[in-house]
């Protein structure tokens, strides 16, 4: 199966059918006619990897699954154990994720397929790190083909505010409304695309819109739109940025991107509340600035 997202192929040896699992998928499936030499990355399915047993370099512990990350000078290595059902997937990767093994099989069933779908991510996360993208912590909408994001933690106001844009500012569209991803191409462009993953909300767009405006959400009684500079943007930025920290071969080349779209993208600070005159505000401020 071929995956073209934010205009990034990855190949994956698994059978189309597996969308069936993994509807979120289908819209991405690319054409057979794609090459695969074209492929930012290469994922293989079934493989034996073999366990690591030293202390991992990063560690994510949660109530329903844990991820432990060991990061080596030739290669990356990472774990998604299930607590439920107390089983253990492995995922293996060089260093600039060209080469993808995991342990799922191609023919996964229903519960496979869901961690297949999470490796998917992992692999295309830091694969596009490679190629001017970043996935970002957002909800974005567009209009035309113009676009933006609201920005900030879980529980902010972000969905909550693109669906002010969709209710009250015509023409508006839900791109993505959890990781959506930026990307600046060769030209200078920089664009947001839809991804396969977006949070609780149904909404697997794949298409893009030009980039205006960023807007780094805080919850207030009152609603104003402060311009940013390009280093608080950054900052803002890189911390809502799906990256490994302590990789320094990803956490460059994201940064990088990071930095280039901080330098060129307009970023505000938007104090709302869950208004029609937040949304109208936030429209007013996307659509006047330069």
């Amino acid at each position: 199966m071929k995956l073209r997202i934010a205009e990034l192929h990855i190949d994956i040896t698994c059978d189309d059918s597996i969308v069936a699992y993994l509807p979120n998928l289908r819209p991405f499936v690319a054409d057979g006619n794609s090459a695969s030499d074209k492929a930012i990355c290469h994922i293989a399915t079934g493989q034996t990897i073999t366990p690591e047993t030293a202390e991992p370099t990063l560690s994510s512990i949660g109530d329903d699954k844990s991820i432990h990350l060991w990061i080596k000078p030739d290669e990356c290595k990472l774990s998604l154990q299930i607590h439920p059902i107390g089983k253990t997937y492995w995922l293996q990767a060089d260093r600039r994720w060209q080469r993808v093994a995991i342990d799922c099989p191609a023919t996964a069933d229903d519960e496979e397929a869901a961690y297949m779908n999470d490796f998917i991510m992992i692999a295309f996360v830091y694969s596009s790190a490679f190629h001017g993208a970043a996935t970002i912590h957002a909800s974005s909408v567009a209009i035309a083909g113009e676009g933006c994001a609201f920005i900030g933690h879980s529980g902010i106001g972000k969905s909550t505010h693109s669906g002010l844009w969709l209710r009250h500012i015509a023409g508006t569209r839900l791109l993505n409304d959890d990781q959506p991803v930026v990307r600046i191409h060769a030209d200078g462009t920089t664009r947001i695309y839809g991804s396969p993953w977006s949070g609780k909300t149904d909404c697997y767009r794949n298409e893009g819109a030009n980039l205006r405006a960023l807007f780094f959400m805080q919850q207030s009684t009152e609603n104003s739109a402060t311009r940013l500079t390009a280093l608080e943007i950054y900052q803002r930025l890189l911390k809502a940025t799906s990256l490994i920290g302590r990789d320094t071969a990803t956490f460059g080349a994201i940064s990088h991107t990071q930095a280039a779209i901080s330098s060129s993208v307009p970023g505000y600070l938007l104090k709302n509340s869950p208004t029609e005159e937040a949304a109208r505000l936030s429209h007013k401020t996307f659509t006047d600035n330069p």
